[in-house]
């Protein structure tokens, strides 16, 4: 198989960091309600005298410049892998007026989707934990409108026909150091996706990157199942934009909720490593009030 840790993970671990953030409070699940309610109004109906004088719906060609211009150029790095390509890509979904070829633009680098993803974890901690604004903070100006630039274009219509339907499961597999990063995952807790999460339908790719080095002790197998409702915009098929179309990509949508439906960790032999698998399951938006409440977008102490 081919270098795809940008489908399920990453031996690294540096994608956990984008999905865990302590909150014990409903505050970030009306919030991540907030965000996906903003993000379908812009393609809501327009006004008869708006649609006259504007003559045509420009999002995807402003958003698409927005992300290139304050964000791609930003952050332009030979590490992150087909730059040129990537910055391409999205002149095509500028010029075309289609969202789908920046689908592909996000599986061309595990460099630039990892990227990515770990600035939308920023964005949301200083948004969420810390209140910020673009106004008031010099991570939320940098990187603020470049990222809701690029989640706008995938919450487009036109990529109705990529929309998974129905009730399925999908896997995400990982191998991590500590289980710090996962605190507060206990069962009945509900969590909010604040990133894209790449994920398999395939079980046996997640298994892939959660398998162990035998010569790292403290190293822990991490798989997640999640199951899909769709009761909302949930999650997208890469397959057909993918490198690695076989794997069977979907990608999670950011403010998503799921309940955990269970935790469970073993020991494994004869090498003493632990393995931890955990079950989440989808959800609607849960009433004012409720508790155990968690945000899915851990980040790093260099925030």
């Amino acid at each position: 198989m081919g270098n795809s840790s940008y489908v399920v993970g990453d031996h690294s671990m540096k994608p956990v960091y984008e999905w865990h953030l302590n909150d014990r409070n409903d505050f970030a699940l009306k919030k991540a309600k907030k965000y996906r309610d903003e993000n379908e109004k812009l393609y809501g109906k327009r006004h008869p005298l708006i649609a006259f004088f504007l003559q045509r719906d420009t999002i995807i060609e402003d958003s698409a410049y927005a992300f290139v211009k304050g964000y791609l150029e930003d952050i332009k790095s030979e590490e992150l892998g087909d730059m040129n390509k990537i910055i391409a890509d999205f002149e095509k979904a500028r010029t075309t007026d289609n969202p789908a070829p920046v689908l592909r633009a996000y599986s061309r680098s595990h460099g630039f989707s990892q990227q990515l993803n770990k600035d939308m974890a920023k964005n949301t901690y200083h948004a969420l934990a810390l209140y910020c604004t673009p106004l008031n903070c010099n991570v939320l100006a940098r990187i603020h409108d470049g990222i809701q630039a690029f989640v706008a274009i995938l919450f487009h219509p036109k990529l109705k026909d990529y929309l998974c339907r129905g009730v399925f499961t999908i896997y995400r597999g990982a191998t991590i150091d500590s289980e710090e990063l996962l605190e507060g995952y206990e069962n009945e807790s509900t969590i909010i996706t604040t990133t894209f999460l790449s994920t398999s339908k395939c079980p046996g790719v997640a298994e892939m990157f959660s398998s162990l080095d035998p010569t790292k002790q403290s190293q822990i197998s991490l798989l997640c199942r999640y199951t899909i409702h769709n009761y909302r915009r949930t999650a997208l098929d890469m397959a057909e934009f993918s490198k690695f179309p076989h794997e069977e990509e979907v990608l999670i949508y950011p403010y998503v909720p799921f309940r955990i439906v269970s935790f469970t960790k073993t020991t494994l032999e004869p090498t003493g490593q632990k393995r931890i698998e955990v079950e989440l399951e989808e959800i609607n938006d849960i009433p004012t009030g409720s508790s155990k409440i968690q945000s899915v977008s851990k980040v790093s102490s260099e925030i």
